[in-house]
């Protein structure tokens, strides 16, 4: 498929096990037909367990392994490390998991993110939960991927509906849909996008536990702040 120079050619970087957002987003963009598509195969490094109090995001590592993902769909698989053979042949690369990426990669080639978090506002790990427990509005970002962390060029910024009936995870999943939706229209984002003038903020690590705490007893006065009442960023 990566030939059919009729369409263009888009590859998801993703990690070598099973990956459920990369499973969303494959499948829905096989339904648009708009694309030539293959997979990009980052290896997965574990990390420590860690125990948190809500878990903001789907259980990820589940589902088929990407190879067979790759064969049900009728897709190639390419390896990470072998990117300068076939990157030439991509137009976009957008990113479903992966972790810090090779700068060379980065400026070589067109890599597009969806961050679940406003940059330059919002960066870093558990931008979810971070914007509650700062009260920060809650949206996601379409980017284009350099050197810096959570930087790079930014396309479109899309808010997430806060509604006074939600509780946190009626919340969490709306927000993880939208990133999910965001980077499968990416193309529709890449000129004229909506993007908010912000300040630039620190990345953050995890959220500790004891922050987190905070951070679900933050909530009920981040809904009161953001519930269906702006039309941007506070």
């Amino acid at each position: 498929m990566i030939n059919d120079k009729q369409r263009p050619s888009v590859s998801l970087i993703t990690y070598d096990i099973p990956h459920k957002k990369t499973q969303d987003v494959l499948s829905r963009l096989m339904l648009l037909g708009r694309y030539s598509l293959s997979l990009t195969l980052v290896p997965f490094k574990p990390r420590p367990e860690r125990e948190v109090l809500f878990q903001h995001r789907p259980v990820q590592r589940t589902g088929p392994d990407p190879y067979r993902l790759a064969q049900a769909h009728g897709v190639e698989t390419f390896h990470l490390g072998d990117w300068r053979s076939f990157h030439p042949q991509i137009d976009y690369f957008l990113v479903c998991g992966a972790g810090l990426l090779e700068g060379e990669f980065c400026e070589s080639a067109q890599i597009l993110n969806v961050h679940p978090g406003l940059i330059p506002q919002t960066r870093g790990l558990d931008s979810f939960k971070w914007c509650i427990h700062q009260g920060q509005r809650l949206g996601n970002t379409l980017h284009r991927i350099d050197a810096g962390v959570d930087l790079g060029t930014v396309f479109h910024h899309r808010l997430t509906d806060v509604w006074e009936q939600d509780d946190i995870a009626a919340l969490a999943l709306r927000h993880y849909d939208a990133e999910v939706d965001l980077l499968i229209n990416f193309e529709g984002h890449l000129t004229g996008g909506t993007v908010f003038p912000l300040d630039t903020g620190e990345p953050t690590k995890r959220m500790p536990a004891s922050v987190e705490a905070q951070m679900l007893k933050n909530f009920a006065g981040f809904k009161r702040k953001f519930a269906a009442t702006d039309n941007g960023p506070g």
